[in-house]
């Protein structure tokens, strides 16, 4: 509720990290200091994972200071770009919330005095020095030096009776079986299986197109499944309507795996799982919860290190920038998150409102091969949204960008043309049905 009331009073700002933890601590009532012992942080969460579902314990010589770094980077770029990333305290641990009836968690210790930089975040990786997430794209060389670690990682304790992960090929139905089961009762895969794991979805993502093909076998049906957003029992409802991905039974999974809920780990384990078991019937859309920006406030970033270290967190992002965007079904159904490519021209009427009357008319729309040709491989930022703004362009970054935050982030409305959604300031548009 506090974040859509600043939304509302401020639609063209976003709010840095202070105004982010003022508001939460005004609305929950959460004292700016709390001790060790303090019980008060764990029910302090909410269901939104704000924050990446961390809150600070500040003392008052140590406030919370910072904002959002604005600036797109395209991570396929030998130098280190700047990704949006909260600058905030700089505590030596972190008061972890997850916001479930079933289980909160809170660890708190005494912050140090915030340090103002572009990239640090409000979270520690342990002892000393804050973590940064990674500000480059990952390499051939560097995801083989980190399998390398990963595979020097030491096996879980001898108590452990769960599934082990040794390549695509151990993954089978009766591995899913054990790992859905484990996971329902408390337990996670080990840490070294967890990034073994990833490493082998990023070299089948890298292999596949920003539009990929789906084709449904004869007399069988197509799933898709969106916005499972961290919740795990919702998801094992759902595979129990619907069945399980499989050669005969292709699924899509459409992105927003992950943030808000308190299992986005065991979701997208699950997810993963099937995918290394069947990557040509299980696809995966990128949605905007697979960005750096959204994983940092509502929920994921905090996750991962609360559950495993934030060197996994990394190498997530890595992954979900290699998600493909979009994907046509039978040269027929076209499936993505958000919404359709907006005005080209980037027209943005100030004063234009919701009104299906008050539009933007239809322009020149891309072709498939338009879409095809767009690179995801990126991260789009605060300010990425008003920057695409303006003119026609034959930029492919600049192509790219646009058609990525519309993909992501729009949304339909109820008139023709185009209107404004809002949704971050400006710069994301809603398409109505003469788009589609």
């Amino acid at each position: 509720q506090a974040w859509l009331k600043h939304e509302q009073s401020a639609p063209k700002s976003f709010p840095d990290a202070s105004s982010l933890v003022a508001m939460v601590a005004s609305k929950a009532k959460l004292r700016r200091q709390m001790r060790h012992s303090s019980a008060s942080a764990a029910a302090a969460c909410g269901a939104g994972g704000l924050l990446s579902a961390a809150f600070v314990a500040l003392q008052p010589s140590a406030p919370v200071s910072g904002k959002l770094v604005p600036s797109r980077v395209a991570c396929r770029q030998a130098s280190a770009s700047p990704l949006a990333a909260v600058a905030a305290a700089t505590p030596s641990s972190t008061a972890l919330a997850f916001g479930c009836s079933a289980a909160a968690a809170a660890v708190v210790a005494s912050a140090q005095r915030a340090r103002r930089s572009g990239f640090n975040v409000a979270r520690a990786a342990g002892e000393g020095e804050p973590w940064q997430p990674r500000l480059e794209g990952w390499t051939d060389a560097d995801l083989a030096a980190e399998r390398m670690r990963a595979q020097a990682m030491p096996e879980p304790d001898a108590a452990y009776r769960g599934p082990r992960y040794s390549g695509p090929g151990s993954v089978t139905d009766q591995w899913i079986d054990s790992l859905i089961s484990m996971q329902e009762n408390g337990g996670l895969l080990p840490k070294k299986d967890a990034y073994l794991m990833v490493l082998d979805v990023i070299n089948i993502l890298r292999t596949e197109s920003t539009l990929g093909d789906v084709s449904i076998p004869a007399g069988r049906e197509l799933t898709v499944i969106g916005d499972l957003h961290g919740q795990y029992w919702d998801f094992m409802n759902v595979l129990k309507l619907a069945g399980r991905p499989g050669p005969q039974t292709p699924f899509i999974f459409n992105g927003d795996f992950v943030d808000r809920g308190s299992w986005s780990m065991e979701v997208i384990t699950v997810i993963l799982a099937f995918k290394l078991k069947d990557p040509t019937f299980v696809f995966l859309n990128r949605g905007n919860h697979e960005m750096l920006e959204t994983n940092i406030l509502y929920g994921f970033c905090g996750e991962c290190g609360a559950k495993y270290d934030m060197a996994l967190f990394d190498l997530f992002s890595e992954a979900f920038r290699n998600l493909p965007l979009c994907h046509l079904v039978e040269g027929k159904v076209f499936v993505l998150h958000g919404g359709l490519p907006g005005p080209d021209p980037r027209t943005w009427i100030p004063g234009q409102t919701h009104d299906p009357t008050d539009a933007i008319p239809m322009t020149v729309l891309p072709t498939l091969d338009d879409i095809r040709k767009v690179d995801r491989y990126t991260e789009i930022t605060p300010d990425s949204y008003p920057n695409s703004i303006g003119p026609s362009s034959s930029d492919q970054e600049v192509i790219s960008t646009r058609m990525l935050i519309d993909f992501l982030w729009g949304d339909p409305r109820g008139g023709p043309g185009y209107g404004p959604s809002y949704r971050k300031g400006k710069g994301v548009y809603m398409f109505g049905p003469d788009v589609t």
